[in-house]
């Protein structure tokens, strides 16, 4: 899945994967301008 953001550069690119790696979120946290908490937060 590809995602875009406005003010982001790049896309953020998600695969399909049943288990998507710790390494790919990080990287795609890094490019939408997202910290570990906020992204936690959405999670829950």
């Amino acid at each position: 899945m590809v995602f875009t953001k406005p003010g982001v550069v790049r896309p953020i690119v998600i695969p399909k994967y049943s288990s998507v790696p710790v390494f790919i979120i990080k990287n795609n946290l890094g490019l939408a301008g997202i910290s570990r908490e906020r992204y936690f937060s959405l999670l829950g």
